[in-house]
């Protein structure tokens, strides 16, 4: 389309220059004894990013004049009318070079008084000053820090100037971009969850393909599925003081491998276990390779097909056994019953532990040694033994107090509550007898890493629909499909 020479000629010319300059330079720094390394290793770096932007925008301009060649004084509008030649335009875009300066032909409509710059639309740079390259690292970086410190470090590992670059500009490229892939990701999940529900009722019968690639096709022993809530703060649109909490769902899913170490947990579980006569094993499970996640701030039926996905992604039914573990929020149970209704449901440990400390600083008051050895005995004598009738009759038994304010029924009635709804879901000896887990740390940690982490720092205050775009980046990061869910996305037009 334009002439490949002559741009030969002007790419070539460009780097003679920037080596003579180069070399200038490199020679009057050796002439200091407190020249180093770094220095000259950053002097390059600049040189080579300077002529990078600079053939960049050699092509790009090229490219340009090629289109306008071809299009002579008038070009066809989207309207029905013709766009006539205005002027020769020069526009400079932030790239991973750099800035970049090229000139393209503008042409306008006086139809629909609309213009069109040739060359934009190509590179993606129609309606914005920033290259794709850029906004693409802005949303790989912008997952795992804020804004402000996206911007921060990459105009300095870059040799940008602080002004290329703010922590706001961050935000309004990088959350779009999220919000993006998010939409394609929830489009890709409806889609195949109403596929799978045809084909379930007998409306289909080609097979329906995994939403997310299999690692591999072996066997898996033990397939762990982990859910939680975590709670993170939204902007009011009346200011601070209207500011609310909205809970994100988080779950975690990996493939488990016999542990090496015992927990102190599995210890004390261990010589009840040995007491019954039990034969343990003394190894725990822990997670083998990676732990991927699913994080959204969207109802539990939505999140439940999403985990379910991931877990099918992950070799859900070549698992020989599957196994739950929640914290014992109703939803959690809900969504395994549907989705996993064949998998081991376990009580987190230390959720039930700290129930039983809740009921008796609820009977005795907080600090209380009364409470104390109370909720001691309970957890060594009940708790670990998985002896759950047990432990509500304790806690029945305790002495009649008022409700805390604002609630309906006290501590000790609502900790009974919480272990009756739970208790087959407490069989702790058990469970340690085979290697199971019996703590949600993983997923407790996922919280953290996923949403806390990133989205609950000092004085974070998101906007609804930041919030998800955010948690889209930065569970794509963690699990390694970043790359792959920018290759799936619908060019831009």
């Amino acid at each position: 389309m334009f002439e490949q020479r002559q741009l030969l000629d002007q790419m070539l010319s460009r780097a003679e220059a920037c080596v003579k300059d180069l070399h200038l330079s490199i020679e009057e720094s050796l002439k200091s004894d407190e020249a180093s390394l770094g220095q000259l290793e950053v002097t390059i770096l600049k040189a080579m990013l300077r002529l990078g932007a600079g053939l960049l925008g050699l092509i790009l301009s090229a490219y340009a004049a090629g289109l306008a060649d071809a299009s002579q004084a008038r070009r066809p509008c989207k309207c029905g009318g013709m766009m006539r030649w205005v002027s020769l335009r020069t526009k400079t875009v932030l790239s991973l070079l750099g800035k970049v300066a090229y000139e393209r032909v503008y042409y306008h409509c006086k139809e629909c008084k609309g213009g069109e710059a040739l060359g934009d639309r190509r590179w993606g740079l129609a309606q914005t000053r920033t290259t794709t390259g850029v906004v693409q690292l802005l949303g790989y970086l912008s997952a795992g820090r804020s804004f402000v410190d996206t911007a921060r470090e990459l105009c300095r590992t870059l040799c940008w100037p602080k002004e290329w670059l703010s922590g706001k500009q961050v935000q309004r490229l990088a959350e779009p971009l999220g919000e993006r892939l998010r939409t394609m990701d929830t489009e890709g999940v409806v889609k195949w969850w109403q596929m799978l529900t045809a084909a379930r009722s007998g409306m289909m019968s080609e097979p329906v393909a995994l939403l997310a690639k299999m690692e591999s096709a072996d066997p898996i022993r033990r397939l762990y599925v982990q859910m939680d809530g975590i709670m993170v703060r939204l902007r009011g649109k009346e200011g601070k003081g209207s500011d609310f909490w909205r809970e994100v769902k988080v779950g975690a899913v990996f493939v488990a491998e016999m542990g090496q170490r015992v927990s102190r947990i599995a210890q004390a579980v261990g010589e009840v276990a040995q007491q019954q006569g039990q034969e343990l094993r003394t190894w725990v499970d822990r997670p083998q390779g990676l732990i991927s996640y699913v994080a959204g701030q969207v109802p539990a039926a939505a999140f439940g097909i999403r985990l379910y996905a991931e877990a099918l992604g992950r070799g859900l039914e070549r698992a020989e056994e599957v196994v739950i573990l929640g914290d014992g929020a109703h939803w959690i149970w809900e969504l395994a019953k549907e989705h996993f209704p064949e998998a081991v449901q376990i009580l987190d440990f230390w959720h039930a532990s700290e129930w039983v400390w809740k009921a008796a600083k609820g009977a005795w008051g907080e600090g209380s040694q009364r409470a104390k050895e109370w909720a001691e005995e309970q957890v060594s004598e009940h708790l670990i033994k998985g002896d759950a009738a047990g432990l509500i009759a304790a806690i029945e038994a305790l002495p009649a107090v008022a409700p805390p304010p604002g609630a309906n029924r006290s501590l000790p009635e609502q900790a009974a509550e919480y272990f009756r709804n739970n208790a087959a879901r407490m069989r702790y000896p058990e469970y340690r007898a085979r290697g199971l887990e019996i703590g949600s740390g993983t997923v407790e940690s996922a919280c953290k890493r996923v949403v806390g982490q990133r989205c609950k720092g000092p004085g974070m205050r998101w906007s609804e629909g930041g919030l998800p775009a955010v948690l889209q980046l930065r569970t794509l990061v963690l699990n390694d499909r970043y790359d792959a869910a920018l290759a799936a996305l619908p060019k831009a037009g």
